[in-house]
């Protein structure tokens, strides 16, 4: 996955720098790397950041909810696709055309079930 890719996937994950005070979001790489350590450097100033206790477990949980939906969404593509190909041999363009929105609506639901939650703002402090 490209570093743009992956930057999409957490756009509802922000972060604030205190120094410059820009916010930014970033991959999962440095969300990682600043869960494991519990400091990173801000991407458009440098500075060194700590993330605070309570921050550090809102952001855990997050990256939690995150992988749930993407294990749920992996299980429900590939059968969905599967489907999806048998719909298009037997019924054609049509068919598949009927199918599309059964899939919009799973889809819908998954969202809903494992990635309800609303944008995040992580405010980190300076090391």
């Amino acid at each position: 996955m490209s570093k743009e890719a992956e930057k999409a996937v957490f756009q509802d994950l922000d972060f604030e720098c205190p120094a410059c005070a820009s916010h930014f979001c970033e991959g999962s790489e440095w969300v990682t790397g600043l869960l494991a350590s519990r400091t990173a450097a801000c991407p458009d100033c440098g500075s060194e950041l700590q993330i605070q206790a309570e921050e550090e477990e809102q952001l855990a949980d997050f990256m939690k909810r995150k992988g749930r939906f993407g294990k749920a969404m992996f299980a429900f593509m590939l059968p969905y696709g599967i489907g999806g190909l048998i719909i298009t041999l037997f019924f054609g363009g049509l068919g598949f055309m009927l199918y599309l929105p059964v899939g919009l609506v799973i889809f819908a639901l998954l969202k809903l079930v494992f990635d309800n939650s609303s944008d995040l703002s992580i405010r980190l402090d300076q090391a």
